[in-house]
């Protein structure tokens, strides 16, 4: 008979017998464990637990992995909100603590703090709408009623602000916030003695606390009270001795007073102090930079690199310093290192696109670049940095549209203005100019550049008065910036008040003996009052003081061409070359110099050798197409002018030859009709624009629209055979046979042995049937 199974059939050390328990053991504990409240609660303990540690990045995971549980738990969402403001993610912040009060509105707590956030993002009237909304239910909560105050000020209702702080004060007497707010607002009010007396108060409430200490010694330093400032500061140090912050305001303190030694001591103190905390340690290197004292800052971030090597932001800091320094291959180096560890550092990625640009990779950036932006498209840096690679390419409008993008996602990026100025200037583009000097004014307003480029757009538009203010606002702001004195000296020769120019060159030279523009505006003077001798004389005494300057050189050579002396303006621009192989305006003048003396092939050779070094140069292969044209050459002119619209696509000298070229060679007269429309486009007085795009009308049949555009070449260049030759075919085409005799008849006057004049007689002899 068989025996039935009970728990005694099976001996407590049977292995199947203790799977058996296990078993029901775990079924039980997880029956207890799949309560969704406990679980949650568990996580929301390990949670507070990692926060209260200063775990932040393990308390968002906890918190994260509550909600999973329960995705409607507003103290998850609280809790959630408050790390991500401990880590600095404002928008993260904003997000969940929205969150919280929409599931739980009457936490007031977080009703307070999304208040706070509004505030800090500019949100001025929703964080006074909230302060009222939390004061209405608790009319004596001193920190909506301090919030409420601040909102006022940040709106510029002072008076109304000044109240509602003062009643915070009565809302809370014994709470030190309230006196510094007060006082801040004060300050905003023109009441510095109130302020001083209210941060004093708050300082005696809390003597522990360093913030009354900073504000008082911030209201010290604005009033010039040097030595009571330097007395706050240092007992905020000695209320804080783990705190950066202090330090950081003594440093800039005793730079307000001219003492950078003692503000380099205090820098290098707290490096040596608080070396564990990263804003400590790093501020010495900052300093430097700030200064400008780059060998000291490579120096600095290059030790912090090795001592802190897991420290990402300084080995960043010191691959951009070695970039700077030109030690392109140590950052290269450096930056692949990072990038091994982390291939997706958008910031790695972003420097390594910096060190292909240095490298002069240009495509190699470019792909590196936009690989960057895949993973955070938003980032300024990365956009501006690929509008630098566009450009290397010659892809102008592709360069303004990352430099644009760039502006707008960080309207303070001072760089992308500059290069978008730059880029008008080029494009002759005064509006735009003038556009982006306004930006550039206003988020840098002590920069230079962003007034001479102000007063650049105002004169090229015509506006002389407002250019003149511009150059003189910047002489108060720089009174010993030579570039200043150069503008308004370039700004008096248009005008042409030679005198006044020659004052401002030498105003320019007496600030800096060897400005190259300043000489040169002293030459253009000498030109203007016909005295190249002395223009002559000046460039050599410059050269004398500085005989391997190139650009001394160049503007020798540039002279001598002006004088008709080749031989001479050779020899200078080969020394040009032999100081700076790589001068693309030598090279050019000398191709220039060679096509005049009917050497093409040298000239070819020297517009090979510029483009080399300069691929990117759409008006070096247009010079150099036309030197193909004139051995005869069009099929390699034709290929040059080619090269010159991969460049620069629209570019209107380029369309213009090629589509001559493509017209009197068999080419397509479409394809030669839609350039010459771009070339009259660009070039809209030019009578060689006109008489191409009225030939390519002629040579598609359009022979009515042809004929003003023929006329109005004819008008401009009476004397230019080519151009009565075409108006005279497009007459003969209309049986306008009377014009196309007078134009077919002056075309052979102008010179009767051309191969022109030969075309022209059998086209007059078809007309009179001789």
């Amino acid at each position: 008979m068989r025996r039935s199974l009970n728990w005694t059939s099976f001996p407590g050390r049977h292995p199947l017998g203790r799977c058996f328990i296990l078993l029901v053991l775990a079924l039980l504990v997880s029956g207890c464990s799949s309560d969704p409240n406990a679980k949650k609660q568990k996580f929301m303990g390990r949670g507070n637990e990692a926060f209260d540690q200063g775990k932040y990045a393990e308390a968002l995971i906890f918190y994260g992995r509550a909600l999973q549980v329960d995705r409607g738990y507003p103290e998850a969402h609280y809790k959630l909100a408050q790390t991500h403001l401990k880590m600095g993610s404002w928008a993260a912040a904003y997000q969940e603590l929205n969150r919280t009060i929409e599931l739980k509105p009457e936490n007031w707590k977080a009703q307070q703090e999304l208040g706070q956030v509004e505030l800090a993002a500019g949100k001025r009237q929703e964080a006074k709408d909230r302060a009222l909304l939390i004061l209405r239910s608790n009319p004596n909560q001193a920190d909506a009623q301090i919030l409420l105050a601040n909102a006022d000020a940040a709106l510029g209702n002072l008076p109304e602000a000044l109240r509602e702080a003062a009643d915070a004060a009565t809302m809370a007497p014994d709470k030190p916030l309230v006196y510094l707010d007060l006082g801040q607002i004060q300050l905003r009010g023109g009441k510095p003695l109130e302020a001083e007396e209210n941060f004093k108060k708050a300082q005696s409430l809390d003597s522990k606390a360093t913030i009354p200490y900073m504000a008082l010694g911030a209201l010290y330093r604005q009033q010039k009270r040097y030595q009571e400032a330097e007395k706050q500061f240092q007992a905020a140090i000695q209320v804080a001795s783990k705190d950066y912050v202090p330090r950081a305001a003594l440093a800039g303190l005793y730079l307000a007073e001219g003492q950078p030694a003692q503000a380099e001591q205090v820098l290098s103190d707290a490096k040596e102090q608080l070396n564990g905390e990263p804003a400590a340690y790093r501020m010495l290197g900052d300093f430097y930079l700030a200064r400008g004292q780059m060998a000291k800052a490579v120096s600095e971030f290059g030790a912090l690199s090795v001592k802190y090597p897991n420290d990402l932001a300084v080995r960043k800091t010191y691959i951009q310093l070695l970039l700077l320094n030109d030690r392109t291959d140590d950052a290269a180096q450096l930056d692949d290192a990072v990038l091994k560890k982390s291939p997706q550092d958008v910031e790695a990625l972003v420097l390594k696109g910096q060190i292909q640009l240095h490298q002069k990779k240009a495509d190699e950036a470019i792909a590196t670049l936009q690989s960057a932006l895949k993973g955070a498209p938003n980032n300024p840096l990365a956009h501006y940095h690929l509008g630098l690679a566009f450009r290397e390419k010659g892809a102008g409008k592709q360069a303004e549209s990352e430099w644009r993008e760039a502006a707008r996602l960080r309207p303070g990026l001072s760089e992308a203005w500059v290069a978008l100025a730059a880029s008008a200037i080029q494009e002759s583009d005064w509006r735009s100019l003038e556009d982006y000097s306004n930006q550039l004014m206003k988020y840098s307003p002590n920069s230079a550049e962003a007034y001479l480029d102000h007063a650049t757009a105002r004169l090229n538009q015509g506006d002389v008065s407002g250019a003149e203010a511009d150059l003189n606002h910047l002489l108060k702001m720089f009174p010993d910036n030579p570039l200043a004195y150069i503008k308004l000296g370039q700004l008096r020769l248009f005008q042409r008040r030679i005198a006044d120019a020659e004052t401002s060159f030498h105003q320019a030279l007496g600030r800096d003996p060897d400005s190259l523009e300043a000489v040169r505006g002293v030459v253009q003077v000498d030109l203007q009052k016909n005295k190249p001798v002395e223009a002559m004389r000046l460039v050599r005494d410059q050269l004398v003081r500085n005989p391997n300057s190139a650009g001394l050189f160049l503007l020798q050579g540039e002279l001598y061409l002006d004088a008709k002396q080749s031989d001479e303006a050779q020899a200078s621009l080969t020394r040009v070359l032999e100081l700076d192989s790589k001068n693309v305006n030598a090279l050019t003048l000398l191709a220039q110099i060679y096509n005049s003396r009917g050497q093409p092939d040298q000239a070819i050779a020297n517009y090979q050798r510029a483009l080399e070094i300069a691929p990117n140069d759409a008006r070096l292969y247009i010079a150099l197409g036309s030197v193909h044209e004139s051995k005869g050459d069009w099929q390699e002119a034709q290929t040059t002018y080619e090269k010159a619209l991969r460049v620069q696509p629209d570019n209107p000298l380029a369309s213009n030859n090629l589509a001559y070229i493509l017209l009197e060679h068999g080419g397509s007269p479409n394809v030669a009709l839609s350039l010459a429309q771009t070339a009259r486009k660009g070039l809209p007085k030019v009578p060689n624009s006109a008489d191409t795009l009225g030939w390519a009308y002629y040579n598609n049949g359009a022979y009515s629209v042809a004929v003003p555009l023929l006329e109005d070449a004819v008008k401009s260049v009476p004397n230019n055979q080519t151009y009565r030759y075409h108006l005279g075919l497009t007459y003969k085409k209309l049986n306008d046979s009377s014009r196309a005799k007078v134009e077919l008849e002056k075309a052979i006057a102008l010179n009767p042995t051309s191969t022109l004049a030969d075309q022209a007689r059998r086209a007059l002899s078809e007309l009179t049937g001789g």
